[in-house]
């Protein structure tokens, strides 16, 4: 670029900031307008960025992998496997190297303080080799601590290490009792490490032993499992070799849970596996900030030709005296870009205050330890080099996408007229018909309903979901987890007599109607197993889908505690929950109608005897009830086979309490964790919250989604609002003597109204039309989204298309009204 162009465009950006000083009203709303959309785009490209882009902060993340298993007979995904199946999978050649963890569990830690819960994870000793991390102190695990017997290490987290150890740089080789077992802290992880979960605190190893299940139930698969890819290895080169490996598992260990040979092992990136959960949301809400910007060009480019028509007879001036058209789309476009970059600033501004606030957002969408906000790498969401570029670029383009049509409109100024009769440019058309303003507005307006349909349906999705009966009363149920030390209590009658001994002091205090207590809590997880055996029935097919059922162990009052109705035979007794009484069972009505198809008709399932496929020490189960299905899994999720067991059948490392209060449950938080201790001082009781939390917690990420998109959708209906407001305003302007010579020729008020109104009316349905087969082609993206509600629901559409008509009309009736009063005599005076 030559020194002549360089100093015409410093002229030209020079010209545009004298320009903007001149109208600073005009350059504020402009930039305001401009610095919602980019800010918005800025923020939620940051958190892409972080979360969907980057790489994870692991040696060469592009190798690591995530397996699991896939049975196309069986609607679940992602399914575990056990240890016996993971030790064979690490001869595969595809691997440098294969690691696995289990599901998140509570630790007690009771040394260095006040007993506290910790939030831990079991992972087989090589889970740092293969991911490549080295700690920030100490050492990682040896393999023979990772085998049965091996000896109790620890690696905690640096977030626990600063708050409970004051950073002691020699932690390593200090023993800490966890569980109520001397455990040897080995090692520090570093800042910001949070794999497998979110805020663990401390890792061990021997991931199959999940506390939640009886050691009888240790071989249930529970494992979920990463590796290391070797060189030019693909994913679906290791997704077809450890198939054969799962094939040979099959075969060479015939059983219930192995005779289906129609399973295989899915490979996929351990960074695609830990955002599966997120992504659609991300993506979603950055199409949303997308339609947002784009409304805010629109806005501001009708702004723009509003003011070149005030300007048309500087241009025609200019023009006359020597200037191309060239050199006036040049000026005009360096006003925009000008603009946009101003704009830009603001928007950046907007975008790291509103970043800086999701910490504080966290209370309004989580609850019971479950965070809707909370996305792998949330960490590293901050603005960096990256994400200025991207603002930069898109300042630039957004100033050129919004000044480019305007330049375009009035660089071919009519320069007679518009030096006899300096009559604005924009109204080159004798009509209220269409001009360049009314299509940027009708976009404007079929962006906003294509954003207004896709919120009003997650609304509706949203609160369908909160409708959904979960089967039992939630209200005035206070729930807990505890967590019982595996050292201390080691034997199915140590925590029998634990639980024993805590229920009836909990179900003491005044305001209390009931307590029971679970292996799992209603609607947030669950285990299942297979019936392998109906008394009076064939062998079932073990690889069918009808032959699995969630298990679920409970004390006797917890039917009458939560509520659950009965709908045949009995509850459990206290007779039935002693170790040495004969196995019972109660089911719930899905379990019948698949076990007796027949049911509610033909024989009574009572009485009858079944076996399940894990515990085989319990022989024939009898069924000594039937209760009404409840929604195990979460309210999205349909109710599934059930069966219950008595709590001493199989007392759990960890269960969880349920309390039946008459007031406020929070009141008798303090209550039950003093109940806790006096059974044992040691004891600590972690995730203490209602029911009706727990609900709130599982909907969190949907609530979030609902929010934002509710936000950005309510900034397009104004923005869009402003752009009809702001064309009909106009038009009015333009167009006083022709309103003059109507009335004159005796139109009355009314026809003058009807005539404004109409010229709203028209952008706003022509946007209607538009935007409606825009969200029927859009809005089936979000299907996965939805609950009970179709992605093309004619009842959403069509009241969304109303809503925007009557703002549209909303919107004109104030320059109509003022069209109407115009003075026929003074309007023909104008000019």
């Amino acid at each position: 670029m030559s020194f002549s162009q360089v100093e015409s465009v410093w002229q030209d950006v020079f010209y545009s900031l004298r320009a903007m000083a001149r109208n600073p009203g005009f350059a504020l709303t402009a930039m305001l307008i401009l610095g919602l959309g980019i800010g918005g785009n800025t923020a939620i490209f940051t958190v892409i960025r972080a979360v969907l882009l980057r790489p994870l902060e692991y040696r060469d993340p592009d190798r690591l992998a995530y397996l699991s298993i896939e049975n196309p007979r069986q609607p679940l995904q992602n399914l575990s496997f056990g240890q016996a199946q993971f030790d064979q999978m690490k001869a595969a050649r595809s691997f440098t190297s294969l690691g696995a963890y289990g599901r998140p569990e509570n630790f007690a830690l009771s040394s260095g303080g006040e007993p506290e819960e910790l939030k831990g994870a079991r992972v087989s000793a090589n889970f740092l080799d293969v991911l490549g991390v080295p700690p920030a102190l100490g050492r990682s695990f040896l393999e023979e601590e990772d085998k049965p017997g091996g000896r109790a290490v620890a690696m905690i987290g640096i977030r626990l290490w600063k708050r409970r150890f004051g950073g002691d740089p020699l932690i390593a080789g200090r023993t800490i009792q966890l569980e109520s077992t001397a455990y040897t802290i080995i090692g520090v992880l570093p800042e910001g490490f949070d794999f497998p979960y979110e805020g663990v605190d401390v890792w061990v190893t021997r991931p199959s032993e999940w506390s939640v299940l009886p050691p009888r139930y240790w071989g249930v698969p529970t494992l979920s499992g990463f590796g290391r890819l070797k060189p030019h290895i693909t994913l679906e080169q290791a997704s077809a070799e450890m198939s054969v490996f799962e094939r040979q598992y099959d075969i060479a260990n015939p059983g219930p849970m192995n005779s289906d040979h129609n399973a295989s092992v899915r490979v996929v990136l351990l960074k695609d596996r830990l955002v599966a959960g997120v992504r659609p949301m991300l993506w979603t809400l950055f199409g949303a900030v997308g339609f947002v910007l784009l409304i805010a060009c629109a806005n501001v480019a009708s702004l723009l030709l509003a003011r070149a028509a005030s300007r048309s007879r500087e241009f025609a001036i200019r023009a006359a005296v020597g200037a191309g058209r060239g050199r006036l789309i040049r000026q005009l476009l360096a006003e925009s870009v000008v603009l946009a970059a101003a704009g830009g600033a603001l928007g950046v501004a907007l975008a790291v205050a509103g970043l800086g606030t999701i910490g504080r957002l966290d209370p309004l969408f989580s609850s019971g330890g479950v965070n809707a906000l909370y996305v792998p790498g949330r960490g590293n969401i901050r603005p960096d080099a990256t994400v200025l570029a991207f603002s930069v670029l898109l300042s630039l383009g957004t100033g050129v996408l919004f000044g480019l049509f305007p330049s375009l409109q009035v660089s071919r100024p009519d320069l007679s007229k518009a030096l006899r009769d300096r009559v604005a440019m924009d109204a080159r058309r004798g009509s209220f018909g269409v001009n360049p303003r009314s299509l940027l507005v009708t976009g404007q307006a079929a962006l906003s309903v294509v954003l207004l349909i896709g919120v009003a349906l997650l609304i509706e999705s949203f609160y369908r979901l909160h409708s959904v009966d979960p089967g039992f009363r939630a209200g005035n149920l206070l729930t807990a987890k505890i967590a019982l030390p595996r050292a201390r209590y080691d034997t199915d009658q140590k925590r029998d007599a634990f639980f024993r001994e805590l229920l009836p002091r909990l179900a003491d205090p005044p305001g209390v109607r009931g307590a029971a207590l679970a292996m799992l809590l209603p609607t947030t997880s669950w285990i299942r197993t297979n019936v392998t055996d109906v008394e009076g029935r064939p062998e079932l097919d073990p690889a069918e889908e009808a032959s699995y059922a969630v298990v679920q162990s409970t004390t006797p009052e917890y039917f009458r505690t939560l509520g659950i109705p009965l709908r045949r035979g009995r509850e459990f007794t206290a007779r039935d929950n002693l170790l040495d009484s004969p196995a019972v069972m109660i089911v719930n009505e899905t379990l019948a109608r698949r076990l007796w198809p027949a049911y509610p008709g033909g024989p009574n399932p009572i009485g009858l005897h079944v076996k399940e496929g894990y515990d085989k020490a319990l022989g024939w189960i009898e069924v000594v009830g039937i209760a009404a299905d409840i929604h195990e899994g979460g309210l999205a999720s349909d109710a599934v086979a059930e069966f219950y067991l008595p709590m001493a059948k199989h007392p759990p490392q960890t269960g969880f309490l349920m309390v039946r209060t008459e007031g406020d449950p929070m009141r008798l938080a303090d209550t039950l964790r003093e109940r806790v201790l006096a059974v044992d001082r040691d004891q600590p009781v972690s995730d203490i919250r209602t029911m009706e939390a727990v609900f709130e917690a599982t909907l969190g990420q949907r609530r979030l989604t609902m929010v934002l998109l509710g936000v950005f959708a309510g900034v397009a209906l104004l923005l869009a609002t402003i752009g009809i407001y702001g064309v009909v305003a106009f038009s009015v302007g333009q167009r006083t003597q022709e309103i003059g010579i109507r009335r004159a020729l005796g139109a009355q008020r009314g026809d003058i109204l009807r005539l404004i109104l109409s010229q709203g009316g028209a952008m706003a349905l022509a946007g209607v039309a538009v935007g409606i087969g825009g969200a029927l082609a859009l809005t089936r993206v979000m299907s996965r989204m939805l609950f009970q509600v179709s992605a093309t629901d004619p009842v959403t559409f069509a009241g969304i298309a109303l809503l925007f008509v009557v703002v549209a009309l909303a919107a004109s009736y104030i320059p109509a009204r003022r069209a109407a009063r115009i003075d026929p005599m003074a309007a023909l005076r104008v000019g």
